[in-house]
């Protein structure tokens, strides 16, 4: 059972972090840091990324109801909400209540829970941070997964 966690976990992290990755770099070996419209020290209210694969193709979409950037390498976001296509194509669902993200490194932490969930599966934990360069990602602190299947009558 802990290998179908860490399985499905990572498989959500993969689709989930092109959103966070995704700011073009001007040569391939300098990476940039990533960019975020939100000014320093100002909340913004409902902010909503959408992001695109290389063809054209919504593949994500970031929803924070509010969000500042406290220096010009942090922002803390609240009740994030990430829309997510899997690799088979799957939607996925991230809420975190409160979440910070580090623009220069790309590790999206938080500390106040986590909620990630599939049509065939739902997972909760206290702690989560996901290195979006490395596409590793850990999730801490009573952490449960309820998986469910499509042959059982509702």
């Amino acid at each position: 059972m802990p290998y179908c966690k860490i399985a499905s976990f990572l498989i959500l992290l993969s689709a989930w972090s092109s959103i966070l990755s995704a700011a073009p770099s001007p040569t391939p070996e300098k990476k940039d840091k990533f960019e975020m419209p939100v000014p320093v020290g100002m909340p913004v209210l409902g902010l909503k990324i959408p992001h695109y694969d290389e063809n054209g193709k919504l593949a994500l979409v970031l929803e924070s109801e509010s969000a500042k950037k406290i220096d010009e390498s942090h922002i803390e976001m609240t009740n994030l909400k990430v829309e997510a296509l899997d690799q088979e194509g799957n939607k996925i669902f991230v809420e975190l209540p409160q979440s910070l993200f580090n623009l220069d490194t790309r590790i999206l932490s938080g500390d106040k829970g986590a909620l990630i969930k599939r049509s065939d599966f739902v997972i909760t934990g206290d702690n989560i941070e996901f290195n979006t360069e490395t596409r590793f990602g850990t999730m801490r602190g009573n952490i449960k997964m309820v998986i469910s299947t499509d042959n059982n009558p509702q």
